[in-house]
Parts: C-alpha cells; sequence; structure tokens
C-alpha cells in the first residue's frame, strides 16, 4: 500500500502548553482513520496543522508524498474535510454560501463547477433555501 498520509514529530505549543507532543502516524491509501480523545487531547489542532490552517512548531507533515507547508494549495485541492462542527451562516441560502467560499478560494468558473456539484449532490431544489431551514440530512450533504 502507498501512504497517503505521513506525520513526523508533529508538534504544537500554544504559549508554553504544549497541544500536540511529538506525534507520529501514516495513513495508507484506503484506511478510515478518527482521532479519537478527550477534550483537550490535541484532536483539533492535529486537524488544523494537516489542513495548514495552523503552522507546527516542529515536525512535517506530507500529504501524497509531497510535503505539506511548500504544496498547500496544490495539496489542498486533492483534499476535503467535514466536520460535524461546521456550519454555513444560517440566513443565507446555499447557492449564497457557496458563492462566498468560491470567491474566498479563488475558484475558477465557480458557477459552472457550482451546478455540477449541487447536481452531483442531489441537492439543486435546495440551492435557494436558507441554511437555517435544511434537515440535518441536507446540511451534510453542502459540506
Amino acid at each position: 500500500m502507498s501512504k497517503i498520509l505521513q506525520v513526523k514529530n508533529l508538534t504544537k505549543k500554544f504559549k508554553g502548553f504544549t497541544a500536540v507532543d511529538a506525534i507520529d502516524f501514516d495513513i495508507e491509501r484506503g484506511e478510515i482513520v478518527g482521532l479519537l480523545g478527550p477534550n483537550g487531547a490535541g484532536k483539533t489542532t492535529t486537524i488544523q496543522m494537516l489542513l495548514g490552517l495552523t503552522k507546527p512548531d516542529m515536525g512535517c507533515i506530507k500529504i501524497f508524498g509531497k510535503e505539506l507547508e511548500k504544496n498547500r494549495s496544490e495539496l489542498l485541492d486533492k483534499m476535503n474535510f467535514s466536520s460535524a462542527y461546521i456550519s454555513f451562516p444560517h440566513r443565507m441560502s446555499i447557492r449564497e454560501n457557496l458563492e462566498v467560499f468560491a470567491k474566498l478560494y479563488g475558484v475558477r468558473d465557480w458557477r459552472e463547477r457550482m451546478d455540477k456539484l449541487l447536481a452531483m449532490l442531489e441537492i439543486s431544489d435546495l440551492e435557494k433555501k436558507l441554511f437555517v431551514s435544511l434537515s440535518s440530512g441536507q446540511r451534510t450533504r453542502c459540506f
């Protein structure tokens, strides 16, 4: 199997508090992995570092064999992250929310891509509905 993700000596400290302490792990193609632990164990900080949102104090992250720090934009184009705790602004429609994110991330041909995505996720009929009015399942498909 090939390694999709390699994490070596990953460490993050906040003002003297060590949130993530020299962790190492690999994920192989086809594996499904979950991060479990009590509040304050460093799960969210680890995910933020894996997405390049937080810079590690020490360690190396390789995704698809490439260093995240040097290839972040290219690698993020090949990744997805979903969380039960993410939410769109409630008083905006699905289309409005997706448009904001498309512009924020510089998505080219965002209108065409958005139409394809809405169709693929079978939520084209929901695009004008406010996020607050959607069921839990419909909200999940929007992420």
